[in-house]
């Protein structure tokens, strides 16, 4: 079917390797490789450059892959709503989110949904703020979980919630009966921080990044669960939003202290989905129960609460 050939023009185009795409196809990569050509061959155009390290789309390539993604969208589309007509809401759903909220929120709230709709897969992907709007906007993704979008083009806010920057650390530390904490005041402290560094520059300023250049950590990780084992054992302190230790601050192993300062103290949390593109059934779908979970997770929030 053309919707195959598609499938396989957008996975060479991602992955930017034949071989990568038919293992994440599960195909050969012969049978990819022979699509591509015949495509090719069909268009009268060379849809990428074969590189020494990889492929690269040609400005003939880019247009296809829009094509591409916006005819696998419609076709998603179509069947998610010929199934519906059934009473069944099915399809595939791609989150892109910020590592926090795929700790406890993510995991929770997409339980919950698989409950009541058993015929919808769902994708999520961990990656950085900007990145998810990227996946966003370019089609890649169905909704994100981002921090206030550096900009609005090609993404609409479905949902969001004041989502401060804290200080997190064991309930004895010298801080941890503070109502707020300035940077300066983390100075003397020992600092755990998580790479990759400067994504968060856009969303809460330079103040942090400075900070960071400015002090040397104790620990330094590109996983959250690392960060969190050592904050539970009083290694030292770190700095995040609540989203991410729901489960430990509720129980009282962990403390978050809002951090002073204008851009730390209004981050905001966002549920974003594309702006020019309908969303499939299953996509509407999950996209009402996330802005509802993200509502009562802020409520939550605002009671003083971390759930």
């Amino acid at each position: 079917m053309h919707a195959a050939v598609l499938r396989y023009f957008e996975a060479v185009a991602e992955e930017g390797s034949i071989r990568r795409a038919s293992e994440r196809l599960h195909i050969s990569a012969s049978a990819v490789n022979r699509q591509i050509l015949k495509l090719e061959d069909q268009l009268g155009a060379p849809l990428f450059e074969r590189r020494p390290d990889g492929m690269r789309l040609t400005d003939a390539g880019r247009l296809v892959l829009r094509h591409a993604r916006d005819t696998l969208h419609d076709f998603a589309r179509l069947r998610g709503d010929i199934d519906n007509l059934r009473g069944i809401v099915s399809g595939e759903v791609t989150i892109a989110t910020l590592d926090s909220p795929a700790v406890h929120f993510l995991p929770e709230a997409v339980a919950r949904f698989v409950a009541v709709h058993p015929a919808v897969q769902i994708r999520v992907t961990a990656c950085d703020p900007i990145e998810a709007m990227h996946a966003v906007s370019q089609g890649t993704a169905d909704l994100g979980l981002t921090f206030s979008p550096a900009w609005r083009r090609g993404i609409a806010v479905l949902e969001d919630i004041a989502c401060p920057m804290c200080v997190i650390m064991r309930p004895e530390h010298e801080l941890a009966s503070r109502a707020s904490v300035t940077l300066h005041e983390c100075g003397a402290c020992r600092l755990i921080y998580q790479d990759p560094a400067g994504t968060m520059q856009p969303f809460v300023g330079d103040e942090m990044e400075a900070f960071k250049r400015a002090h040397k950590p104790v620990a330094v990780s590109n996983t959250q669960a690392v960060v969190k084992r050592l904050l539970l054992r009083g290694v030292g302190i770190s700095f995040y939003t609540r989203l991410g230790f729901s489960e430990e601050l509720a129980d009282g192993s962990l403390v978050a202290v809002p951090l002073e300062g204008e851009r730390l103290s209004d981050l905001r949390l966002c549920l974003i989905a594309p702006s020019d593109r309908m969303p499939t059934v299953a996509g509407h779908a999950m996209a009402d129960h996330l802005r509802n979970a993200l509502a009562c997770f802020g409520a939550g929030l605002d009671r003083g609460g971390d759930s």
